[in-house]
């Protein structure tokens, strides 16, 4: 599957009225879905609206990331009215789509109420290397002086590392430890694993990101 650069035009809106009716063209894409499953296991967030009604997505990364947060961009350039920009309050950058109920339903997915957890379903819905690459490319990193991959699933607690573990086995034949530390747990993929990981992942990896996956590299 080839990664869209660019998708659509920097769209200007010019009162609620259009916006509205801006909003109910938006029809998600199957790479955009992609994207959403695999960031929402790693840095990407969903904010619910006023309304309750929609959501929206939220990148933020730190302002080294800035040629990943504007790939990122790239990818929802139609769901987005400004550019990525940098906030110096915390040395980020970053940008927010548009609200809307495709959002909120895969919200309704991934969260309970605030709190982020893994679907129970996981395994029919996380198919697809690109959000394996996704999600490896926001919270994963290898070990420079050993052939392993680790991922910093550590918001999900053991019940939802098991379902992480299952899926990776059942729909990427990715085997993983489940290990823990004072921060949680989180799941290691050992030499085989961690080559094989990154075979798959490797055609949507970024420029910018291949130093995390230095030691896997032939």
């Amino acid at each position: 599957m080839a990664i869209p650069r660019e998708v659509g035009k920097q769209i200007k809106l010019t009162n609620t009225r259009q916006l509205r009716e801006y909003k109910k063209t938006l029809k998600l894409s199957t790479i955009q879905k992609e994207f959403l499953f695999g960031t929402l296991l790693g840095d990407g967030c969903l904010i619910t609206s006023r309304s309750g009604k929609s959501a929206r997505l939220q990148v933020r990364q730190s302002v080294k990331q800035k040629d990943y947060v504007c790939w990122k961009h790239s990818l929802f350039k139609d769901w987005v009215l400004t550019q990525p920009r940098e906030d110096v309050s915390n040395n980020s950058f970053y940008f927010r789509t548009l609200s809307h109920p495709d959002l909120m339903e895969i919200k309704k997915l991934f969260y309970l109420g605030n709190k982020r957890l893994i679907p129970s379903n996981i395994s029919d819905i996380f198919t697809s290397p690109f959000s394996l690459a996704v999600w490896m490319m926001d919270d994963g990193n290898g070990n420079n002086k050993r052939c392993c991959y680790r991922i910093s699933s550590y918001g999900f607690g053991i019940k939802g590392n098991l379902l992480l573990q299952e899926c990776l086995q059942r729909n990427f034949s990715l085997p993983t430890s489940l290990y823990q530390d004072k921060k949680g747990f989180y799941l290691y993929f050992a030499k085989t694993s961690a080559i094989r990981l990154y075979n798959l992942i490797n055609p949507y990896i970024l420029p910018c990101l291949q130093y995390k996956f230095a030691s896997l590299t032939p």
